[in-house]
């Protein structure tokens, strides 16, 4: 089941009301704060950043990526709660033993 953003909020040691309006951009997080977000939603601070990247209509480009199905790929997975993230990863093992055979 996906953790609700009261349940993130206390395992980040944030308030809720805080964490929504950094979820809706209305306002700024900390690097503390960051850190801590990431470490609730069980990602590397690197994956926040991204994200942010993504939806800043005043972040540089990105480089048009090697392999758009892997790059889109990696964003789903981000997008994704742990529980999903595990039957993801788990979905993409059996495809691929599939595949062996």
């Amino acid at each position: 089941m996906c953790a609700t953003l009261e349940e993130i909020a206390h395992r980040a040691q944030l308030d809720a009301s805080n964490l929504s309006r950094i979820e809706r951009d209305i306002q700024t997080p900390s690097a503390v704060a960051l850190q801590r977000i990431a470490e609730a939603l069980g990602v590397p601070i690197t994956a926040l950043l991204e994200n942010a990247a993504e939806t800043d209509p005043n972040a540089l480009p990105r480089p048009v990526p090697v392999d758009r199905d892997a790059d889109l790929l990696l964003k789903l997975y981000f997008r994704l709660c742990q529980e999903d993230r595990v039957l993801a990863v788990e979905l993409l093992r059996t495809i691929e033993k599939r595949r062996r055979v």
